[in-house]
């Protein structure tokens, strides 16, 4: 992994030194999970146990853009690497890049998501990250996604290749189509990098009816939201370029202080398909990121009836993924052959018997057998055969 010599990568528009990052104006907090809150919910609605019995996402790194990220969490303990932040200036920079104080993160909102990939799996399965085992990269910005100028976003997606990323999570949404942010996530798809990102909670009512970028980029993972039953959130966008679902309705999660909050949408979903992907990855290392998305689609439980706008393939399967047959889905079987359902091996035809013998083998056979016949009846007779011999028998 090569996070420790990110130090010394000159990125466009970046300064050699920056000044520290500023303090937070206003501070996201939570509270302390309840007593008595028991089994964490998403464990056993995503089949977590089972999946970790095959990954963890152990040795797969998994870069956050974002807000920041609470490295002290004690639920993140030894799972967050030292990131970096980019933040705007008004010269011909445009940003400066500098290394975060380990516990920066105002909105809480990259906390949020670094757990749904990373948290490790607290007393009693109270908390848990998807991929307990996997490594989050955070890359803050600064002045918030949504005022950050599309080089600032370019910038910290090409930082997170340099830093051997397997994964990127990208938890916003933008209506617009940036030129340079469609060149560096482009250039992180070429770089075999899994690229997912957040379907956005318009309710496809924004300025171009829900279609919304990165997620609508060719390649990239487009995330929507559902809730504990599988049904569509009225928030969350829908479109022909969305490709999987993942469960986004009041999910408890991280919090800056090492507190916890509830949270939702897109950006939680996008989270539990980041971290699916980085336990392909350490479980499959060989995979292309390509391969590794038609794993987690092809192995994705439909909900609805089939494939639609609305949730794409279906919801997110982790245990599905990592069992599925092939990087497709299909594992070069014939078009007659049993489809696997997530997470199960299909059972096969039993074989078919042996055909029956044709006339002229059967023909010859009878023949060998008669002759054969007639060759012990000579022998068995032969001793009888010479007593009568010496009798006078004529």
């Amino acid at each position: 992994m090569a996070v420790a010599a990110l130090a010394g990568v000159a990125l466009p528009g970046a300064a050699p030194r920056a000044a520290a990052a500023e303090p937070c104006r206003t501070q996201v907090t939570g509270e302390e999970l309840p007593e008595g809150a028991g089994r964490y919910p998403l464990i056993d609605q995503l089949g977590l146990p089972q999946a970790w019995d095959l990954s963890t996402g152990e040795g797969v790194t998994v870069a956050v853009v974002d807000s920041g990220v609470d490295a002290t969490h004690p639920d993140l303990a030894g799972a967050v690497a030292r990131g970096s932040e980019f933040a705007g200036v008004a010269d011909e920079r445009e940003f400066t890049r500098t290394t975060p104080p380990p516990e920066q993160d105002c909105e809480g909102h990259g906390t949020a998501v670094a757990g749904l990939i990373a948290a490790g799996r607290a007393e009693s399965d109270r908390i848990a990250g998807v991929a307990p085992g996997a490594t989050v990269y955070p890359v803050r910005i600064a002045d918030g996604v949504e005022r950050a100028t599309p080089g600032t976003l370019a910038a910290a997606i090409r930082d997170a290749v340099a830093a051997d990323a397997g994964v990127i999570n990208l938890s916003f949404a933008r209506p617009a189509d940036d030129e340079a942010v469609r060149e560096a996530v482009a250039e992180a798809l070429a770089a075999d990098v899994v690229v997912v990102a957040a379907a956005g909670n318009e309710g496809g009512q924004g300025p171009t009816e829900g279609r919304m970028y990165p997620a609508a980029y060719d390649g990239v993972l487009a995330v929507a939201a559902v809730d504990a039953t599988g049904a569509p959130l009225d928030s969350s966008n829908s479109g022909p370029w969305v490709d999987l679902a993942g469960l986004g309705q009041d999910l408890p999660v991280l919090a800056p202080g090492g507190a916890y909050q509830a949270s939702g949408g897109t950006s939680m979903a996008t989270a539990q398909v980041s971290a699916t992907a980085a336990l392909v990855r350490s479980r499959f290392p060989a995979l292309t990121a390509g391969e590794v998305v038609e794993r987690l689609t092809g192995s994705a439980t439909p909900l609805g009836g089939g494939r639609d706008d609305r949730t794409g393939a279906g919801l997110v399967d982790p245990f599905g993924a990592l069992t599925h047959l092939g990087p497709g889905g299909d594992g070069g079987r014939e078009a007659n052959e049993p489809t696997a359902l997530p997470g199960h091996i299909p059972v096969g035809d039993p074989p078919a018997p042996e055909p029956p013998l044709d006339p002229a083998m059967a023909n010859a056979l009878a023949w060998s057998g008669g002759l054969l016949l007639a060759v012990l009846l000579g022998l068995l007779a032969a001793p009888g055969v010479r007593r009568a011999v010496r009798r006078g028998w004529r």
